[in-house]
């Protein structure tokens, strides 16, 4: 009754449009209701502001990480036995899978190494081959034909 009483008499300001609800100036409120409401818009707004800090963080790290795995920080030269030779298997265009051989190869160290080939160089099983290893900035190795 006493927020009608203030509407009539013009001690607040109207109606807030679509809702109905009647528009309380701050003046108007006890102080411990000003406080909870402002501490409630105070966590809102800081709600909203860590998820926006969140994104920037996440956004930030998945490009530092894309960087590190796309700069090669060493290549070094490798040799192996290769062990397999036959056609290109997966997912790639049939033009390039028919212009392609792949190679598996035995290193030193008794790691394998997959590779792709062009089928000019067509090594053949047994051969002695050397191999470029890529170290990778993420720590990831690859290797490619020299």
């Amino acid at each position: 009754m006493r927020v009608l009483d203030a509407l009539k008499s013009g001690r607040i300001g109207g109606i807030v449009p679509k809702t109905g609800v009647p528009m309380v100036r701050s003046e108007d409120m006890r102080e411990e209701t000003r406080k909870r409401l402002q501490r409630a818009l105070l966590l809102r707004r800081l709600k909203w502001a860590g998820l926006a800090v969140a994104g920037v963080v996440a956004a930030t790290g998945v490009f530092y990480l894309e960087g590190l795995d796309f700069a090669v920080e060493a290549t070094k030269p490798v040799t192996g036995t290769v062990v397999y030779v036959g056609p290109v298997t997966g997912k790639l265009k049939a033009a390039v899978a028919e212009r392609n051989l792949q190679v598996d190869v035995e290193l030193g160290d008794a790691r394998v190494a997959h590779l792709m080939t062009p089928r000019e160089r067509a090594p053949s099983v047994g051969d002695r081959v050397t191999i470029a290893e890529q170290i990778h900035g993420s720590g990831r190795h690859t290797f490619s034909w020299k």
